[in-house]
């Protein structure tokens, strides 16, 4: 059981991203905030519907409204990065994020410095290097960079805004936060769309509502599966398998139904990056 689990997680972190490409296909790269509205929707409304009883505590907010923020941030980004680069790339550099809650609890916990995690911060270097130095196949633009650089930090955030609330509630609270926090990004940017996007509202919902729904009931699914998975594995095993499976299933996506050809020098940043990401979530 813990296998099917395991894989249906893999699946979909993969799919994620592949839904937030294809929404970009249909619309011409238009439409980030309905997007990123609907997709939170349906994501929140998956919370509701798999939580028993719903216990809520005022002091949870400002973790709320921090996690809301940071995920509207990395959520529009992300769609924004796909308008522009590459699906198997822009996986890659947002699954480095996780540096960024690893970096807090270095700072503020106190956390130790492990040869794993010195082995993992090497190979993201060297990733980084060859992924950037080698672009005959796949062209990195500025714009593509800007976007998918804000996309790492807010998806950072979010992890370390989520360990900070865990951490203050004891593991408490954890569906009533996220439910709190996709309610104001769905608002929010529920908002920003009727303002920007109004006039393409019923095209984005016939031809992307569909794929902006599964992808947040995908979300939520696997949210929902790795609270589940992480009771019955160690989280040293069960994280490392989740990402690199992901970031592998994703580039096998971006070559066939997107046609992303990687160069060798690309490929083996790839990989090394995939390994990177294995040793920083030891």
């Amino acid at each position: 059981m813990n296998v099917l689990i395991l894989v249906a997680i893999i699946m979909g972190v993969s799919l994620e991203n592949v839904f937030k490409k294809s929404f970009n296909v249909k619309t011409d790269g238009k439409g980030a905030y309905f997007f990123t509205a609907f997709s939170s929707l349906f994501a929140m409304l998956f919370f509701v519907f798999t939580t028993n009883k719903l216990s809520f505590d005022a002091k949870i907010l400002p973790y709320a409204i921090g996690f809301g923020v940071s995920y509207m941030t990395c959520g529009v980004c992300v769609v924004l990065a796909l308008s522009c680069g590459p699906l198997s790339l822009s996986s890659l550099i947002l699954s480095y994020s996780l540096i960024l809650p690893t970096l807090y609890g270095l700072v503020f916990l106190h956390d130790p410095v492990g040869p794993m995690l010195v082995i993992g911060i090497v190979l993201l270097g060297i990733s980084l290097l060859l992924v950037n130095k080698n672009t005959d196949t796949i062209r990195i633009s500025l714009k593509w960079g800007i976007f998918i650089f804000i996309s790492f930090v807010g998806n950072g955030m979010c992890s370390i805004v989520q360990k900070m609330q865990q951490d203050a509630f004891g593991g408490a609270y954890k569906n009533e936060f996220m439910i709190i926090a996709l309610a104001m990004v769905t608002l929010g940017l529920g908002i920003a769309s009727v303002l920007t996007e109004r006039k393409n509202l019923f095209l984005y919902t016939k031809k992307g509502g569909f794929i902006s729904a599964a992808c947040g009931i995908m979300n939520g699914m696997v949210n929902l599966f790795v609270m589940i998975l992480s009771a019955k594995m160690p989280v040293s095993v069960m994280f490392p398998l989740i990402s690199a499976g992901g970031l592998i299933i994703t580039v096998v996506f971006s070559q066939t139904l997107y046609k992303e050809k990687l160069s060798k020098g690309q490929l083996t940043g790839f990989l090394l990056g995939t390994l990177s990401v294995i040793f920083l979530n030891m």
